[in-house]
């Protein structure tokens, strides 16, 4: 028998109810997982925490894995709530999947009754096209000023065009509310620890370089901004209250924490938080640091700096960016380092019985075949000193200087190397995946 609808107000606003008796609650907010989005949701929940009372609109985790899932899981959660905001965070290769998703869900009925909201690297690059795709709503830049009164807003169903950062839908085409605002780290808790969710502490925010490739520059500014030592320490006892010993760190470059500018190492800020944190952790718990999700620069590598992770730090490997083996290709991207910085770095490593994780970029814009065998001629050179190398296959990224260049083609026998470097456990990664995205048309 069809469940049909009647209105009934509750504390004077108008609600439904099922003639079951079953009252609708107002609304809540749902966070689409995904793996490489968790972070980015922590950053929100932990902006909700700085809202004077807190706030108490339910917050739902939508993993699913299919779209009749995620319609379906939507479709019961609008049996429950009047309204819901969806939320979305996300990267360029998780766009055309997140695209085909956004379509199956135009099918849904009462459309009025959710909003789509994007955040994330994609969507501040290329705003206009998610909304086309049919997203309601883009927040372009740093979230944690924007989401708070977004939620506010929404609940009370105000307009959001008050709100500076976002791009909206109307009838009328895109509209936009104007440049956003930078987040001050320390204005929002490192974590949201009061919702129970814990995770990688994000020290450091912003870059100084100018790499061609890379959005964080553009989106994220050039100017680099700290967390305190008193607000990441807070978050790793927290940590450790709840019984997680395992501290890691989001940073463009790890070493970079304290440096005034982003260009110099500030090692006395450095030793203060490594030492810190060992104090607090003791012998019980462990310190990963510039190691994913972060990673270090080569010409950042030096003894002093190297030997504070040997001291302080569990980990035994570095995540370092080399890019390209060919040193006209690193000035044409405006890397900022040479093939030799690279060396050098792996050698300091190596003196205090540290791993070199060796990022590589192939496919790069104009890069020649010439080009791309002097990076594999690199790749081996370092593999053979002990190095391991992480291959990618460029990816246009939105926002970043070479968002609309096409990657060039990767060679049979370039290939055929790879291979042979991954057979012997020499190199990793999904450079296979992003050459086949990368030739995708994106929605």
């Amino acid at each position: 028998m069809q469940r049909s609808l009647i209105i009934v107000r509750h504390h004077g606003a108008v609600r439904r109810a099922l003639k079951d008796g079953t009252v609708r609650k107002p609304c809540a907010v749902v966070f689409r997982y995904h793996p490489s989005n968790r972070y980015s949701f922590l950053a929100l929940l932990a902006s909700l925490e700085t809202r004077q009372g807190g706030d108490d609109t339910p917050i739902l985790w939508l993993d699913t894995r299919t779209n009749a899932e995620t319609a379906s899981t939507l479709k019961r959660w609008l049996e429950a709530y009047e309204r819901l905001l969806v939320a979305y965070s996300f990267m360029t290769p998780q766009w055309p999947e997140t695209a085909r998703e956004v379509r199956a869900l135009s099918l849904l009925p009462e459309r009025n009754r959710w909003v789509l909201a994007a955040g994330g690297p994609h969507p501040s690059g290329s705003p206009k096209s998610v909304l086309q795709a049919g997203f309601d709503v883009v927040c372009r830049g740093d979230g944690e000023p924007v989401f708070p009164e977004l939620l506010r807003r929404w609940t009370e169903g105000t307009p959001l065009h008050p709100i500076p950062g976002l791009y909206l839908r109307t009838p009328d085409g895109p509209v936009y509310t104007g440049p956003p605002r930078r987040a001050g780290l320390d204005l929002v808790p490192a974590l949201p620890i009061a919702h129970g969710k814990y995770g990688p502490i994000e020290i450091t925010r912003g870059c100084p370089y100018r790499c061609r490739y890379c959005q964080t520059p553009r989106l994220k500014g050039r100017r680099v901004r700290h967390r305190s030592l008193d607000g990441i320490f807070r978050a790793v006892e927290a940590m450790i209250q709840a019984g997680r010993k395992d501290i890691r760190f989001i940073s463009p470059n790890a070493f970079a924490y304290g440096s005034p500018d982003g260009r110099q190492p500030n090692v006395r800020a450095l030793h203060a938080l490594l030492s810190g944190l060992r104090d607090r952790l003791a012998d019980t718990g462990r310190i990963f640091f510039g190691t994913f999700p972060s990673e270090v620069r080569p010409d950042w590598v030096r003894p002093e700096t190297v030997a504070l992770v040997a001291r302080y730090a569990d980990n035994r490997q570095l995540v370092m960016g080399a890019q390209s083996g060919d040193r006209d290709m690193l000035a044409r991207m405006e890397r900022g380092h040479t093939p030799e910085d690279v060396r050098k770095a792996c050698a300091v490593m190596k003196t205090f019985g540290i791993q070199p994780i060796v990022d590589f970029i192939l496919g790069l814009p104009g890069e020649s075949r010439e080009q791309m065998s002097r990076s594999v001629d690199f790749m081996e050179e370092l593999a053979e000193e002990g190095a391991r190398i992480h291959a990618h296959t460029f990816m246009p990224l939105p926002g970043s200087p070479w968002g609309a260049r096409k990657p060039e083609p990767i060679a049979d026998d370039i290939r055929s190397r790879l291979e042979r470097l991954i057979s012997r456990g020499k190199l990793f990664g999904q450079w296979k995946a992003q050459a086949r995205l990368a030739r995708l048309p994106i929605p």
